[in-house]
């Protein structure tokens, strides 16, 4: 499961962010509102705090003002934090065709305690007037949070215009996480996987890796197929490729799949209850075996959110 991180300074505009992400139906970890919910749900929690700082836990936000102090809650608090965000991932990961969650968060990126939790840093930014004018509290949370260096962001989300313009670009980036099928391609002879970049001047098709982003160029011979063109055959006629990994997505029920060195009875009794229609005259234990490898490398290197044919239409408009 892909982790990202979704961060900014104050009043950048990141919760509106993950607000519309929360809307398209990705799933958010609101560090803020998660850690305000540990204080009530863990016991002793509130104690250790005020023990930690030296001062009632209603005068908490002297940390702001106080980089002791707040240095001294965060050794209390971001451990039980940590411990939150993974059993909340852990069960999200459970529930089939959840592939992607986001964590909100200011200061994360610069604490040591997180680290190597996500694979993607998404920095929203935005001018500091336009930040003053949006929250007036931001001139006073300057010093305590210190804005990110681009240099550490996989994406930087620029919101410097309307709130529509900013949907844009999440849409823009919601699409370009997903799964294009039809752009990625299975060659006879070669192991792994490719995205289609491009076609050279004589045809030849440019292909990347998933595994580790080398890219190669395949002449107009080679033998080359599209997993969007791929079906398998059922008693109730062929079934497309894409829907037989949601299946195994579902069957799977947020365990690990098998691979294609596994037992043939454990490959089989998962396509038992994935496909379970399955044309055995015509879909082979060999053809269980490849689909398998396939699985597992979307499941490592892209995710099982895929590009339906409408978006591909409204993209290239």
């Amino acid at each position: 499961m892909k982790t990202v991180l979704v961060t900014g300074g104050i009043a950048s505009g990141k919760s509106e962010v993950c607000r519309y992400l929360s809307s398209a139906g990705y799933p958010v970890y609101d560090s803020d509102s998660r850690t305000k919910a540990l204080y009530e749900s863990v016991p002793g929690l509130k104690g250790r705090v005020e023990e930690a700082i030296g001062v009632p836990f209603s005068k908490v936000a002297v940390i702001f003002e106080d980089e002791a102090k707040r240095e001294a809650l965060e050794k209390v608090v971001y451990p039980e934090v940590l411990k939150d965000f993974t059993q909340w991932r852990e069960k999200i990961a459970g529930q089939a065709g959840n592939d992607v969650v986001f964590f909100e968060s200011a200061i994360a990126l610069d604490k040591p305690i997180f680290d190597s939790l996500w694979d993607e840093v998404w920095l929203v930014r935005a001018p500091l007037e336009k930040r003053l004018s949006r929250n007036p509290a931001t001139a006073a949370r300057l010093g305590s949070q210190k804005d990110c260096d681009p240099d550490r962001a996989d994406v930087i989300i620029d919101n410097d215009s309307s709130i529509e313009d900013l949907h844009r670009k999440i849409d823009k980036l919601i699409y370009e996480m997903k799964t294009d099928l039809s752009k990625i391609m299975s060659v006879a002879g070669k192991h792994g996987l490719y995205k289609f970049i491009a076609l050279s001047r004589n045809n030849s098709a440019i292909g990347e890796a998933l595994s580790d982003g080398h890219r190669t160029v395949f002449d107009p011979h080679s033998r080359i197929t599209t997993l969007e063109d791929i079906a398998i055959y059922t008693d109730e006629g062929e079934f497309k490729l894409k829907e037989v990994f949601l299946s195994i997505n579902k069957a799977l029920e947020g365990k690990e799949a098998p691979t294609s060195k596994s037992s043939e009875a454990e490959i089989k009794a998962l396509f038992d209850k994935a496909v379970p229609n399955y044309d055995s005259e015509r879909f082979y234990f060999s053809h269980m075996k490849k689909i398998l490898d396939w699985y597992n490398e979307l499941a490592k290197y892209a995710s099982f959110d895929f590009v339906e044919e409408e978006e591909n239409e409204k993209e290239g408009e």
